[in-house]
């Protein structure tokens, strides 16, 4: 537990060299202004204003992961070929580290989009439907569908680099987008990059708008189901694979 902790230390004192906590403070901010400066003066309704905002948000998360679990491997490699996770005395503890402290930024930057939003939109716009209640909870709903991705792009990461990471992030929103429409209505559970923007959707509709039963055919127990296995079998996966790893990157 101790070398857990002094990992987790160790990650908060990298944080000075990379631009990680600023990517996730000032790409929500800019996301936000440009919303509510848009919202301000287009005639749509608050509920379809409120969900538009909500989809792209969700869409925006794999690219988002992407990019700042790539920013983390890249430091590391930069910082001596992997060499300060390699040498920890355990090194499941230095993975467990460096995705808490991803995890956690990762939260708190949704919450930030989330709620940033919400406020603007019910004290500035004055288009309030929902208590900031709403926000806090699509902000944890969006986050955990989108655990499965962390653990997915820190492997692609430091087994392919940045470069690899981002590219998919890119292609996974794409998917995520092209599987919200009626393409996606029965295939979109198998795919991770379409569960972060179906299960919000899904949840916005039914648990606030209070429509009433969720029809089976919205699949989307069965789509929880998946995405609560897959992350669990691919946190086995990445953990076994990085006690073998030997810190080579690309084509071994």
């Amino acid at each position: 537990m101790m070398t857990y902790w002094r990992s987790f230390y160790s990650e908060l004192i990298k944080l000075k060299r990379q631009p990680l906590v600023w990517v996730h403070l000032l790409v929500p901010l800019a996301g936000i202004a440009i919303f509510l400066g848009y919202y301000g003066y287009t005639p749509f309704s608050p509920e379809s204003k409120l969900s538009a905002y909500m989809q792209v948000l969700a869409i925006a998360f794999p690219t988002m992961i992407g990019i700042v679990c790539g920013i983390a491997a890249d430091q590391e490699a930069s910082a001596g070929q992997y060499q300060q996770l390699l040498v920890s005395p355990n090194r499941l503890a230095s993975l467990a580290a460096k995705l808490t402290l991803l995890l956690l930024l990762g939260y708190c930057s949704s919450l930030l989009a989330a709620g940033g939003f919400g406020v603007g939109f019910n004290y500035l716009l004055k288009q309030s439907i929902v208590g900031l209640g709403f926000y806090a909870q699509a902000a944890s709903v969006l986050f955990g569908s989108c655990l499965f991705l962390y653990f997915l792009h820190l492997f692609i990461s430091l087994r392919l680099g940045k470069g690899a990471s981002i590219g998919l992030g890119i292609v996974e929103s794409l998917i995520g987008a092209l599987l919200l429409t009626g393409l996606g209505d029965r295939i979109w559970i198998y795919f991770p990059s379409a569960w972060p923007i179906r299960i919000l959707t899904i949840w916005m509709q039914y648990g606030i708008e209070g429509r009433g039963t969720i029809p089976a055919e919205l699949l989307l127990w069965p789509g929880i189901l998946w995405c609560t296995g897959a992350t669990a079998i691919s946190m086995i996966i990445l953990g076994y694979w990085y006690g073998r790893w030997e810190g080579a990157q690309s084509v071994e």
